[in-house]
């Protein structure tokens, strides 16, 4: 067992409540075989409830429910593994609406010779032009 922890500097933010997006600082005790996913369970169960992503479909890297961008990489956190003293920049997948903090919205995407239909959150259906879904947009709900 490692007396190192984990640094984790986690992307905050909820489009219905927060006026900006906002970083918070994590440690989270490092331990053999410790996975990014879990160390963020373990930021949700001990140091703040209010945090929010998504947990893992299947636990097997194959689902993609748990993608993040981890230092300006997409990342299935769920098959990450961490290092004894290592810090993180954890913060939502790219190019996708924020739900609230490190959960975002994958929708649906349907190509048509028209250009590209979402459908989000329910039954919003929006229509993008061909290029547009992530065109210089880091984070679309921010």
């Amino acid at each position: 067992m490692s007396d190192q922890p984990v640094l984790l500097r986690v992307f905050r933010y909820d489009p219905g409540v927060d006026p900006a997006p906002r970083y918070e600082r994590y440690q989270v005790p490092w331990r053999e075989g410790l996975l990014l996913l879990a160390a963020l369970k373990y930021v949700h169960d001990n140091l703040d409830e209010t945090l929010s992503f998504r947990d893992y479909c299947c636990g097997c890297s194959w689902c993609a429910s748990c993608l993040m961008t981890v230092d300006g990489k997409g990342v299935q956190t769920c098959s990450r593994p961490l290092k004894p003293g290592e810090s993180l920049l954890v913060e939502p997948l790219w190019g996708f609406p924020v739900i609230k903090d490190l959960a975002v919205d994958f929708g649906l995407s349907i190509p048509t010779s028209e250009g590209v239909f979402r459908k989000m959150e329910g039954t919003l259906i929006r229509k993008e032009k061909r290029g547009e879904a992530a065109a210089g947009r880091r984070f679309p709900g921010a």
